[in-house]
């Protein structure tokens, strides 16, 4: 959930400006994701118009381990089309896809996690393939987000001081009119839990906004659980 364009990374922002899909798999609070591993290609350039944001994410459940201080906030390798908030050097606007690990945060009362963190942003072409990674180090707390495609890779990291992660994301998020030609579709996804838990992996809690999506049966190996696919629909906003 990047904020707006020009957005201050101090005050709170409308989460849904346009309308978004977006496919949610919850666990329960007392297990969490400890890495989430998934792929998708960069799609054709849209029209000039507004910012697209595509993304997979993690996000904390109310309830979860370490919830509070720092609330609801979204680890996120973020593709982008157009101006973010990102606190990054980014490309001329509307020159090119560009992608960078962010954490995005509009109601935490910590400045230390409020708002827009990124890390270095790298610019993508049409038709790369994207391999994402956040992965957690349980002895610290710290959070990477790994992003490789033919350009290269960048990282970003941020200590969540032991928050609990407990549901996965596939989003696409237009904001101020951006358009979208075809559906998103994330493959290779495997979401590694702390604890093992088949049920929470074949039978998982899916809800989705906007238009939806739709996730192939999952399979489950100890704590590794595999989808196929997960196909994000094209918000009727972003048509």
């Amino acid at each position: 959930m990047p904020a707006p364009p020009g957005a201050s990374s101090t005050q709170p922002v409308p989460l849904e400006p346009d309308q978004q899909s977006r496919v949610y798999f919850k666990i329960p609070v007392a297990n969490e994701f400890v890495r989430m591993q998934t792929r998708f290609t960069v799609p054709p350039k849209p029209a000039r118009v507004g910012t697209m944001f595509l993304w997979p994410g993690l996000e904390p459940r109310e309830g979860g381990r370490n919830y509070y201080p720092i609330g609801l906030g979204v680890l996120q390798p973020v593709l982008t089309w157009g101006p973010a908030c990102a606190p990054v050097q980014q490309p001329p606007t509307y020159s090119t896809w560009w992608i960078s690990g962010q954490y995005v945060n509009v109601y935490s009362n910590d400045p230390r996690y409020r708002g827009c963190h990124s890390g270095r942003a790298m610019s993508v072409k049409v038709g790369e393939v994207l391999e994402m990674d956040i992965a957690l180090d349980q002895s610290t707390g710290l959070w990477t987000q790994t992003i490789t495609g033919q350009a290269g890779s960048v990282r970003y990291s941020i200590n969540l001081r032991k928050q609990a992660q407990n549901m996965a994301l596939f989003a696409i998020e237009p904001w101020d009119n951006a358009r979208l030609a075809n559906r998103l579709v994330f493959s290779g996804t495997t979401l590694t839990f702390r604890d093992e838990a088949a049920q929470s992996c074949l039978n998982p809690e899916l809800t989705y906004t906007g238009t939806g999506g739709t996730i192939s049966p999952p399979t489950v190996d100890g704590r590794r659980c595999h989808i196929d696919t997960v196909t994000v629909n094209v918000p009727r906003s972003a048509a």
